[in-house]
């Protein structure tokens, strides 16, 4: 019994060394990158070994990082977004090789001929060859897309596949445009807005997702940056 007792507490020991090194490491990272705040975590299959926050809320500011702190991270969407398409494939309510004018016919006559053979699965692995667009484009404008945030992706579409499309021979097509298609696929596919189907998702997991820009609705929440 004293020998199992001893290994504890050398094993426990030895993670807290480990992590301790772990967070100094890390930290060093984030101060040369002159970065404010920086979280990380150390996972298993089934547990989280280790998770910390790092630094400040905010550039310039004493507002320290708090392990509830939440950033905004953009690219999540297309896990989160594929893992939705996965499950709705597997329950029957789409397939891979939907074509996404099945779903938005409508939409076919006034789209680029080019992208009428695109399908759910060439949206979610970059194989659509639609040009790429991030939030710094200054187009379309706010005037042209209007509506709730499902009326605005579907314009936002109906603009994109308007527009020509990538000619070089790519093996992928980094897009973000494609995972708005694609959304608006599992939207229709299962009755459901987007939003509805990321709380589902985050309710069968266990994670608390949210939308938009934290520090917009909390300023006391970490801030983004700019695309430059």
């Amino acid at each position: 019994m004293k020998k199992l007792c001893f290994a504890l507490v050398l094993s426990l020991l030895f993670n807290i060394s480990h992590g301790q090194k772990n967070t100094s490491f890390v930290d060093s990272i984030r101060i040369t990158h002159h970065i404010p705040e920086l979280a990380y975590a150390v996972v298993s299959a089934d547990s989280i070994l280790e998770i910390q926050t790092l630094g400040y809320q905010r550039i310039d500011s004493k507002y320290k990082a708090k392990i509830s702190d939440k950033f905004r991270l953009g690219s999540m969407t297309k896990t989160v977004t594929s893992y939705i398409a996965a499950v709705l494939v597997k329950e029957g309510k789409i397939k891979w090789d939907t074509n996404f004018f099945d779903l938005y016919p409508e939409l076919k006559a006034k789209s680029n001929p080019a992208t009428y053979n695109f399908t759910l699965q060439d949206f979610i692995t970059f194989r659509a060859n639609i040009n790429t667009w991030s939030y710094g484009n200054e187009n379309p404008t706010q005037k042209e897309i209007k509506g709730n945030n499902q009326q605005q992706r579907y314009e936002f579409i109906s603009w994109f596949l308007k527009q020509n499309p990538v000619t070089e021979t790519q093996p992928i097509f980094w897009s973000n445009p494609s995972y708005v298609a694609a959304g608006l696929m599992l939207e229709k596919a299962s009755g459901k807005n987007y939003e509805t189907l990321v709380k589902e998702l985050g309710k069968n997991l266990n994670i608390d997702f949210d939308f938009g820009q934290p520090n917009f609705k909390n300023q006391n929440e970490p801030w983004g940056h700019d695309e430059d």
